[in-house]
């Protein structure tokens, strides 16, 4: 099942973590942002928090230490913990402490500050993973399906798990921008035949 978030969901999360850091009296010096979802969330933050120093950390790299006297390690989702684990052992700091807008329940770390937590697994879409993950899906359907009429690929994007009316609902038009998105990129190819449009992946 996926969860699609809004960016005014998003930003009532950042606001509602940066008004406990404020409240903690933490005022990091430093903000040091997951990749990359963790760099959005870290931007609202900084805006709320007047933090402007911010960096980016790639745990996958995991080249890299960031020190610093008080740091906040920010992501956008927790799901078992390893990540954030992994980003403090890469975070040398007098004071440091942990932010995440979202976490599954059942997830073995759990941050210093929460926007909100899930109490079952979902694939989670933010704002700004939009386009990989639905562009994700549909490749994977046209991939084990073959070509096939929109009608049926918003049909079947559904039954995958996906509402596309919620979809909507939240980014009015998306489903189809992502389609033309993905055709100008290469990736489908669009065929029209008596009115009605079908889509396959690019050979």
């Amino acid at each position: 099942m996926y969860l699609v978030l809004s960016w005014r969901y998003v930003e009532s999360l950042c606001r509602k973590i940066a008004f406990e850091i404020v409240e903690d009296k933490f005022i990091p010096e430093r903000i040091v942002a997951l990749a990359k979802g963790g760099i959005f969330v870290g931007s609202l933050l900084s805006d709320y928090l007047g933090v402007s120093r911010i960096v980016c950390l790639d745990v996958k790299d995991g080249k890299e230490k960031v020190g610093g006297s008080r740091l906040l390690v920010v992501d956008d989702f927790i799901n078992t913990g390893k990540t954030m684990s992994r980003a403090l052992e890469l975070v040398e700091g007098d004071e440091v402490r942990t932010a995440s807008l979202l976490m599954l329940e059942k997830s073995d770390f759990i941050p210093d500050y929460l926007g909100d937590y899930l109490t079952e697994y979902y694939w989670v879409i933010f704002p700004w993973n939009v386009f990989e993950d639905i562009s994700s899906l549909i490749s994977e359907i046209l991939r084990e399906e073959g070509e096939m009429s929109q009608s049926k690929l918003r049909r079947i994007v559904s039954e995958r798990g996906l509402n596309i009316h919620s979809l909507e609902a939240v980014f009015p038009g998306k489903f189809e921008d992502v389609l033309e998105f993905m055709e100008l990129k290469g990736l489908i190819e669009k065929r029209t035949e008596g009115g009605r449009v079908y889509w396959r992946l690019s050979e």
